[in-house]
């Protein structure tokens, strides 16, 4: 854990210097502006071997096995950390789970849907109230709904508090969001976001992984980057 929040808070620096972000350009909904938060870094495949060994915990690949099936797949891999006195996100949902990708004729499909992705969030370092722990709405993910009201999403949410080390596992659907620290010390998390193998990736992950980590990859790397599917 501390090796990865190490690595984590060098890129992070790098990137505020650069401005490096490995933005897609197709990412530019409203429904997407959390993904422009300043605190997030991307690519962690290539950033060091412990997100390997990370991305491919047995719990982490267990869960995803009994919710979004035996081949489901990594959507993204990322790290996000708020540093002291930086501001929160703006509350979400999770890919796929955009507006512009429900049905017009009928958006409450997805009402009924099977889960589309699930996300886990690694605990590089203590999450509290006061840090910027991560604000999650309880039952949200049930009848999903973007939360454009605000005030009314933190009237509802709860904050999560943990220890280095934990896991917290949410529904993509749930409404969350990164919220300010008000403390004196940096919180940074990982962001391992898993889908069914029929969603496409929210990454190009296969694409911008570099060809020695494909080419030396578990069984279980091989999994979900989807190196061995047909299509």
């Amino acid at each position: 854990v501390k090796l990865a929040k190490d690595i984590v808070y060098q890129y992070n620096k790098a990137d505020n210097i650069t401005m490096d972000r490995n933005e897609d350009a197709r990412h530019k909904s409203r429904d997407e502006q959390h993904n422009k938060y300043n605190g997030l870094v991307w690519a962690l495949f290539n950033k060091g071997r412990i997100f390997e060994k990370m991305a491919q915990h047995p719990v982490i690949l267990n869960i995803s096995n009994v919710i979004l099936g035996e081949t489901s797949i990594i959507s993204s891999y990322a790290a996000n950390t708020v540093l002291p006195g930086q501001g929160g996100q703006l509350p979400h949902l999770d890919y796929p789970y955009y507006r512009a990708f429900y049905p017009s004729t009928n958006p409450n499909i997805m009402d009924t849907a099977p889960p589309l992705s699930m996300q886990y969030v690694t605990l590089l370092t203590d999450f509290t109230k006061d840090n910027g722990g991560t604000a999650l709405r309880p039952h949200s993910h049930h009848v999903p709904k973007y939360p454009d009201d605000e005030a009314d999403f933190h009237a509802n949410m709860v904050q999560v508090e943990g220890k280095a080390g934990d896991v917290v596992v949410f529904h993509g659907a749930m409404q969350h969001c990164a919220m300010p620290n008000k403390g004196d010390t940096l919180r940074t998390g990982v962001l391992q976001h898993m889908a069914p193998v029929y969603i496409k990736p929210f990454e190009a992950m296969a694409d911008y992984v570099r060809d020695d980590i494909k080419s030396g990859a578990s069984p279980a790397i091989r999994r979900i980057l989807a190196l061995d599917h047909p299509y």
